[in-house]
């Protein structure tokens, strides 16, 4: 009779209604196949699982016979579970296999289970199978393994004997309740037991008291360590020997199974007590050597501080004196060897606070693309002078295979170089010096300093490069120094991956040479960026970007954008950190210009939110802060903030053109014809009269456009005409008001070249951080001052006549004395005095006009005697050529 299943209670209808969703939530879910099927075996439900498992969709599947799911062979496992279920009988976990619609046959473990209606009648079927596949193959390799493994047991036990006999490192073997089987020779010599002693006895007694009851615990959860792998990782302990003393041990424990039920434990012990004590050595000398090593660099570094704070004021007050064209004579000549020597003395002190950054661990290196033949330029700059002093010819030979644009640090590589040659001209009295430069096959580049100097002994250049080390005594008392440079040289070419090395024959001259691995950039892809420097803004940028500008400043703001705008650039302002938020959130650009301190929303903010409010799928969008903050703590906090670069304040067009070039990535932007026009113009003699305030030669560089220029200090007199009155109004009533306005005016002088009211302002800036009122009233009282003599050269600018020249005005008798009061000029510029040459060039720019002299003026203003020297040789030359 066939069995019959018990009739549901009939509160049952209730709880499948309150559970249907529930129900329906865990078949979907549910990592098995769960399947329902009539009791002709035709596919009623399919849940996604069984979609993952058997590749069928729930739409191809279902109205389908559950025989598309089995194997020919297999047909007939269907009728007889179906027969099962017709009678209200379970079937459990019943292996086998299925077909998958790819053709794949998998191993299965299926559950079927009859469905019934509210009367208890069958009236269909629910099954659920689960994908045993990988279980089973793993079965099937765990079975041959094991099989293998007695294979190789059973015919290796004699050599596995003989090893464990003669092995060095202690081996005890233990049944699965630790009891002791095998102790070889090494065991019993580090224990003091021997073999037929510790047979049989538990392995606990090796252990002292509370490692023992450690290990016992251990010990129990062992076969189950082993399912989760943990068997076979060293761990140390310690370990008692037979005379009660401890010693620690090094312990790897292996396992495997004689039998099903019979677990084996092999432990390879080492005694580490002399490891131990070699590391615990090792430990403190390396705390003494880091200790003594920190100790040194701190005071290094205290001292070259301590020592910079009064040599600053040496420097600055003696050219103040120098300044002055009353001190004369044989005064004058023991300040200029003060100042000469104070100088000296900040490079020695330089030297050693560079070295105590590279011996701390604290030098950066950078990796940007640079000019490696503009940088050979820059070098030879700044010593051409030296050279020419001493009537010395300085060459450089760059090989016809070295890359113009190179991939390294610059900064770095100009160190090195400008401490060689200056090296090889100070040890060198007459002859040559020569910077060679080639490009070796594994793609680094060789650097070779050569000199027809001093020389070398062998001895003294086994220690060229060691610490604080010169030739001898003599070196050092005859051309001074600290011997530090060399070190350095050394310590940064290592830095970099390169090698340093010399060669010298003594009274022959000597030659220094350093490799340094310098990638070529070729690919027009790649960012690269042209070097400049103050003395000329010419930058071609491979790739045009649209760039989002977030400043709340629009005299800041209209310098960003049309220095960029003339590169090629198309620049959206914002004057608010939600401003700009929106923005990023509504148009696609390639990189964001980031002002930090704005009103509302500043933008640390306004960074924060864009970073966490753009779509997941969105480009990489690289936000670059432009702040006026030096210190390290804001400019952390900009990168914590999820900014990837910080420029400072006032900004450095190149260096906002490299980093953009450097975190756009590949792919963004679009080709950039545009090259950036040329800004070396004559200054225009209408911008004359505001020569004592502005640095015009960098302003003009920076603006590009006279004009613009001017029009933009109008328009900043105009609204910040006032600003001093204005911030000491708020000192007594709302002092973090006046700082803002502090704040704000110091950057848009700076980007104006209002060099001594952007000093001031940020002198107001800090000393209400510091809460010294007093303080901010006093600069604050200079700045409207200064503001009040700007206004009046602002003024003489509008009605100065652009292109006012005088000169056709001179009688021709006074045009005469033109090449006397050049050559005055000429002479009066060595002095290095300002004071000592306004009237000749007031003089001159009547004879001569305005114009051709307003160069010379700017030059001078500027303490540029050198451009000065070199513009009145080319107006002596031009005279001549007109005579």
């Amino acid at each position: 009779m066939a069995a019959t299943s018990p009739r549901a209670p009939t509160w049952q209808p209730q709880i499948n209604a309150h559970s249907r969703e529930l129900l329906a939530a865990l078949v979907a879910s549910s990592s098995d196949a769960i399947v329902t099927k009539t009791l002709d075996g035709i596919v009623t439900s399919w849940n996604p699982a069984a979609e993952r498992i058997f590749g069928y969709a729930a739409e191809e599947i279902i109205g389908q016979p559950i025989q598309l799911l089995l194997p020919p062979d297999r047909l007939s496992e269907e009728q007889a579970i179906l027969r099962q279920v017709r009678q209200g009988v379970r079937v459990e976990h019943f292996d086998t296999l299925r077909v998958c619609k790819n053709g794949i046959q998998i191993a299965v473990s299926v559950t079927v289970s009859p469905i019934l209606n509210e009367q208890g009648d069958v009236i269909g079927a629910s099954k659920i199978a689960r994908d045993i596949t990988e279980k089973r193959r793993a079965e099937h390799e765990l079975r041959a393994y094991r099989t293998q493994l007695q294979r190789q047991i059973s015919t290796t036990t004699g050599e596995l004997s003989a090893i464990v006999q003669t092995a060095a490192n202690a081996i005890i073997t233990t049944d699965g309740e630790g009891r002791i089987d095998v102790f070889n020779p090494a065991a019993e010599e580090m224990f003091g037991w021997s073999h037929s002693e510790m047979r049989g006895n538990s392995v606990a007694c090796l252990l002292p008291e509370l490692e023992a009851q450690a290990h016992q615990q251990y010990f129990r959860q062992a076969d189950t360590a082993v399912r989760y792998r943990s068997i076979g990782v060293k761990r140390e302990v310690r370990a008692r020997r037979r005379n009660g003393e401890t010693f620690p041990i090094s312990i790897a424990l292996g396992h495997t199974r004689l039998a099903p039920d019979q677990p084996y434990f092999v432990a390879f012990i080492t005694d580490i007590t002399a490891q131990r004590a070699i590391e615990e050595d090792l430990r403190h000398a390396k705390e003494q050597a880091e200790a003594a090593m920190r100790a040194k660099a701190s005071f290094l570094a205290n001292m070259s501080h301590e020592i910079r704070t009064p040599m600053n004021a040496i420097i600055g007050f003696s050219e103040l004196v120098l300044a002055d064209a009353s001190v004369t004579g044989t005064a004058r000549e023991h300040v200029q060897t003060v100042h000469q020597s104070a100088k000296d003395l900040l490079c020695i002190i330089n030297d050693i606070l560079d070295y105590s950054k590279i011996e701390g661990g604290k030098t950066e290196l950078e990796r940007l693309p640079f000019s490696l033949t503009r940088l050979l330029r820059d070098v030879l700059r700044l010593l051409d002078q030296e050279a020419r002093h001493k009537h010395l010819t300085l060459q450089v030979e760059v090989g016809s295979s070295v890359p113009a644009i190179c991939l390294g640090d610059p900064t770095r590589i100009r160190q090195i170089l400008l401490n060689l040659v200056g090296n090889a001209i100070k040890f060198t009295h007459a002859g040559s010096i020569s910077l060679q430069l080639e490009a070796m096959d594994d793609g680094q580049i060789h650097f070779a300093v050569r000199d027809t100097g001093i020389g070398m002994t062998e001895e003294q250049l086994d220690r060229v490069f060691e610490l604080f080390t010169q030739a001898d005594v003599s070196t050092t008392r005859r051309f001074g120094g600290t011997g530090l440079g060399t070190t350095i040289c050394r310590n940064l070419v290592e830095l970099m991956h390169g090698k340093i090395w010399a060669e010298s024959s003594y009274g022959a001259g000597s030659t220094f040479h350093f490799t340094l691995p310098l990638p070529a950039v070729h690919n027009p892809g790649t960012p690269v960026l042209l070097p400049t420097d103050d003395y000329e803004l010419s930058a071609r940028t491979p790739r045009a970007f649209r760039i989002l500008l977030a400043e709340d400043v629009a005299t800041n703001a209209r310098l960003v954008m049309l220095r960029l705008s003339q590169l090629g650039h198309e620049v959206i302002w914002q004057d608010s950190g939600h401003g700009a938020v929106d923005a990023c959130l509504k148009e696609d650009f390639d990189v964001v210009l980031m002002d930090v301190m704005m009103p509302d929303m500043d933008g640390l903010e306004a960074t924060r939110a864009i970073r966490m409010m753009r779509p997941s799928d969105a480009a990489y969008l690289p936000i670059i802060a432009l702040t006026a903050s030096v210190l390290p703590e804001d400019h952390r906090s900009c990168r914590e903030a999820g900014m990837d670069a910080v420029l400072g304040k006032p900004i450095d067009l190149a260096e906002i053109l490299q980093q953009m070039e450097t975190l756009v990535p590949a792919g963004r932007g679009r080709f950039n014809p545009t090259l950036a026009a040329d800004a070396t113009q004559d200054l225009p003699a209408a911008l004359a009269p505001l020569a004592p305030l502005v640095n015009l030669p960098r302003a003009l560089r920076l603006w590009g456009d006279a004009q613009v220029y001017r029009l933009a200090l109008e328009e900043f007199c105009t609204a910040h005409g006032n600003d001093g009155q204005r911030i000491i109004q708020q000192l007594d009533t709302a002092p973090e008001l006046g700082r803002r306005m502090a704040h704000t005016l110091k950057g848009v002088a700076a980007n104006l070249q209002l060099a001594a009211i952007a000093k001031l302002a940020s002198a107001v800036d800090a000393a209400i951080k510091a809460d010294n009122l007093a303080q901010a009233r006093q600069c604050t009282q200079q700045l409207q001052l200064d503001f009040d003599q700007l206004l009046e050269l602002v003024e003489q600018t509008r009605s100065s006549p652009p292109g006012a020249d005088t000169a056709a005005a001179a009688p021709a008798t006074q045009q005469e004395e033109v090449p006397q009061l050049l050559q005055a000029l000429r002479s009066g510029l060595e002095s290095a005095n300002p004071d000592d040459v306004r009237g000749l060039l007031s003089h001159l720019a009547t004879l001569l006009g305005s114009n051709a002299v307003q160069p010379l003026l700017v030059a001078v203003q500027h303490f540029d005697f050198d451009q000065a020297s070199t513009l009145t040789d080319s107006l002596i030359l031009n005279w001549q050529g007109q005579a």
